[in-house]
């Protein structure tokens, strides 16, 4: 066993320190084909592009090469191809225009489509105007690095035969379906259906991404266990983030902003268990953070400012802890459909807090109630909505604030901060 382990190291040594040999290509160069590059190489060459625009159809790699463009030459699917598919692995893609795939409602037609691969790279690559743009199935160890992924200028919206609106024209950004070990990094992706979207995607790592104005959400992953979303920016999308069926993610320095609409939301939480998200900001979004049958997940130290709802709990999330974090000029802070509370609230900042503080020690003497009574009929009563900001909506919350009926009484954070917590960005 020990001298199989040996020989797979050294094979894997010995292709990462070999360099091979560089095929050039370029419209006047004896070498003018991709294609023909590729057929000529072997594994380890480096097949380098010059400037220009390459129409050869679907370009397929099986073999552990580097396609390295020089002054971002376009590879152009002419709208009828997928344009690059890679099925080894060790496969560097770097510094090109891919663009133009063919579409297909059977197929995931991809800008660049990675299957059955191991160690393969993207980096640095701009993708414009392909039906998927960055596809891995069934892969191990990859990056996606420092791209430029984007859809149409305008994505367009079909009505089924029901009336509801679906999605056409275009798939996702980035897609991972059936991986491991991925790192998705640095990429601006935008105008596709999905940002970045991963299913059953394990302990991979999504950092330092912008994911903005797409049409459905910026984010959306199920099934993907021990997955880290760090340092990213999901902004004006059309529902936001959505999180689903997984456990153990963690969700760190993440920027969710300006995702409004009627249903729409900084992130979803949907049967989510054993997570921890932590120094977030939710600002400007219809919805912060609407869970549903979220369990034992800590909510720390993340902000939530100005938004319709900072949470959105339900009765089937339980065990879940909120501290230290800090809820400003948001309409409701806290709503809920429940008239108990299985969740922990604790040491929040809430800037609408109107109590004291005798001893000095930054911890408000009075309990804070996060839940309004207006905020309880509207999720109960969603017309009720007409009267936000009224006078008459003034004087419920103040009645129910002296004598409390119907809110949720045991939902309370009992040591209320009354300066903002501060957290270092």
């Amino acid at each position: 066993m020990k001298k199989l382990l040996c020989i797979k190291l050294a094979a894997f040594f010995l292709y990462t320190f070999s360099y091979g040999k560089t095929i050039t290509v370029c419209p006047d160069c004896e070498v003018s084909s991709i294609k023909k590059a590729i057929e000529i190489a072997e594994n380890g060459d480096t097949i380098l592009i010059k400037k220009g625009v390459y129409k050869e159809g679907n370009i397929l790699i099986k073999k552990s090469v580097k396609l390295i463009g020089e002054d971002y030459p376009v590879i152009d699917g002419q709208k009828k191809y997928e344009v690059i598919t890679v099925k080894a692995n060790n496969v560097l893609i770097k510094g090109l225009v891919i663009q133009n795939s063919g579409k297909s409602d059977i197929e995931d037609i991809a800008g660049v489509k990675f299957f059955r691969t191991k160690n393969c790279r993207i980096e640095e690559c701009i993708l414009k105007n392909n039906y998927w743009g960055i596809y891995f199935a069934a892969s191990k160890n990859g990056v996606i690095k420092n791209n430029k992924v984007y859809g149409p200028a305008k994505l367009k919206y079909l009505k089924s035969a029901f009336g509801t609106r679906i999605e056409t024209n275009f798939g996702n950004a980035i897609h991972l379906w059936h991986c491991k070990n991925m790192l998705i990094e640095g990429n601006h992706v935008k105008n596709h259906r999905d940002g970045i979207y991963l299913e059953f995607v394990k302990d991979s790592t999504i950092v330092g991404n912008t994911s903005e104005k797409n049409l459905r959400y910026g984010l959306h992953f199920m099934f993907s266990d021990r997955d880290n979303y760090v340092h990213n920016t999901f902004r004006n999308n059309g529902a936001g983030v959505a999180v689903m069926y997984t456990k153990h993610v963690y969700m760190a320095d993440n920027k969710f902003e300006y995702n409004w609409g009627p249903e729409s939301y900084g992130i979803l939480l949907k049967e989510i268990y054993d997570s921890y998200m932590f120094h977030n900001t939710f600002y400007k979004n219809t919805t912060g953070i609407f869970a549903d049958n979220t369990n034992r997940t800590i909510f720390e130290e993340n902000d939530f400012i100005e938004n319709g709802w900072a949470i959105r709990i339900w009765a089937n999330s339980q065990n879940n802890l909120f501290k230290h974090n800090n809820f400003i000029s948001n309409t409701f802070n806290v709503a809920t459909n429940s008239f108990q509370n299985p969740n922990k609230y604790t040491e929040n900042y809430w800037s609408d807090y109107k109590g004291y503080d005798l001893n000095h020690d930054g911890i408000g003497d009075v309990p804070y109630r996060p839940v309004s009574l207006f905020g309880y009929l509207s999720e109960n009563y969603p017309q009720s909505m007409i009267l936000s900001r009224s006078f008459f909506v003034y004087l419920l919350d103040l009645t129910e604030r002296m004598f409390p009926m119907l809110i949720p009484s045991k939902l309370v954070d009992k040591r209320p901060l009354l300066r903002r917590f501060e957290w270092s960005k």
